[in-house]
């Protein structure tokens, strides 16, 4: 009983916190925008009629075409429009007659509107693919799919509702994010679980190995000299650091954490369940054997998660190593750069928290899986200890 109350206080108080950020006036705080853009709003339109098309295939890649195409769309909130689509290698929409687009409306005062196609509507593909995605989560997980659910969404609003705005408005990214951690980690464990030993040790687990992520970054990031001024992003964001306050150093740090957050999660609950099945399986396990076990299954997840995160990493960064090549980088330049820098240090940080993960992991869950029995006492000793209470009786008697 006391469990389902303290369930349903950590749900109200959740939900508290996630609608209070969402109520908030984060611009009362301080306010920036780059760029003027209230005479902007996007639409959904659907192509109606398309009027001329000049195009010609692309020489790069025959399944795209370059040119013009003279095409009249219908607004969904009302009204018609003809409008040139122009369509170049690197912004090329092109339509067809009863595709829903998105278009761009620059409506400024004392003036003529004008409209452009911005991009395909995506919308429902994306839908789709959100629904395939939770139907096999809710087929396989059911009831801990449906939880794991909720507390992905959870995650994402908690980081886009709150970190990303108390840090856009000046407050201290490190400290932001590492209560980003606490909440979404602590909420999405606390949905899959419950108040119980198995969440206790993931809990514990997950900090250690976020921790580590983190102060291993903070010591290398010095002696590589990196920080968030070394960014892509950086100039745009100290413009907007005049103004909100925002702290652009520490940018680098806050994202490998949130980074490394995921990875770390996946790596101590899933060692936390597998050693709690392990004394449900042999309750007279000890401590020992259970350590061993633990770290046993953790070898083989070393291997697994150090290749994810790296290739995650490597993923993103293809274009920018494709561009480096293109530019002519030399090795020594290429190993030298800011970028390759960071991607690495990141990497290789984040790697390193889920591998420390895995001893933090089994040795919480030993101390919280296996309670400390007295130690029987030997069979001599026993039979003597009978043989003194026998004798004993007799004495009384």
């Amino acid at each position: 009983m006391k469990r389902k109350i303290a369930q349903l206080a950590a749900l109200i108080l959740g939900i508290a916190f996630l609608a209070a950020v969402f109520l908030f006036d984060w611009n009362s705080i301080n306010y920036y925008e780059a760029y003027n853009t209230s005479t902007l709003h996007y639409v959904r339109a659907r192509v109606e009629t398309i009027h001329s098309e000049t195009l010609e295939l692309d020489g790069h890649d025959s399944s795209r075409y370059l040119g013009v195409q003279d095409i009249t769309v219908r607004l969904l909130e009302g009204g018609q429009v003809r409008l040139s689509n122009y369509l170049t290698r690197v912004h090329n929409i092109q339509v067809r007659q009863g595709q829903t687009v998105v278009i761009c409306a620059d409506t400024p005062e004392n003036a003529q509107p004008y409209y452009t196609v911005f991009n395909y509507d995506r919308t429902a593909p994306l839908v789709l693919l959100i629904a395939i995605f939770s139907a096999a989560v809710l087929l396989i997980g059911r009831g801990k799919g449906l939880r794991a659910l909720l507390g992905v969404a959870y995650t994402l609003l908690t980081i886009i509702l709150f970190t990303v705005q108390a840090i856009y408005h000046g407050f201290s990214p490190v400290a932001v994010t590492a209560l980003t951690v606490l909440i979404a980690g602590g909420a999405s464990l606390l949905l899959l679980n419950g108040f119980s030993r198995r969440t206790a040790a993931a809990v514990l687990s997950t900090l250690a190995g976020v921790c580590v992520t983190g102060l291993a970054f903070a010591l290398f990031s010095g002696l590589l000299h990196l920080s968030g001024y070394n960014m892509d992003a950086a100039e745009t964001l100290l413009t907007a650091s005049d103004s909100t306050g925002l702290s652009v150093r520490w940018l680098l740090l806050a994202g490998v954490l949130i980074s490394a957050l995921g990875a770390v999660m996946d790596v101590a609950v899933s060692l936390a369940a597998s050693l709690e099945e392990l004394v449900l399986v042999n309750p007279n396990m000890g401590q020992k054997a259970l350590l061993r076990s633990g770290l046993n299954i953790g070898k083989d997840m070393i291997g697994t998660m150090s290749n994810t995160l790296i290739l995650a990493y490597a993923g993103t960064a293809l274009s920018t190593m494709l561009c480096l090549i293109a530019y002519g980088y030399q090795f020594t330049q290429l190993l030298s750069s800011d970028y390759l820098a960071i991607e690495l240090s990141q990497g290789l940080c984040a790697t390193l928290g889920v591998v420390l993960t895995i001893p933090a992991a089994a040795g919480v869950s030993c101390l919280l899986f296996v309670r400390r029995k007295t130690a029987p006492l030997p069979p001599a000793e026993k039979s003597g200890a009978k043989r003194r209470s026998n004798k004993d009786s007799i004495i009384e008697r």
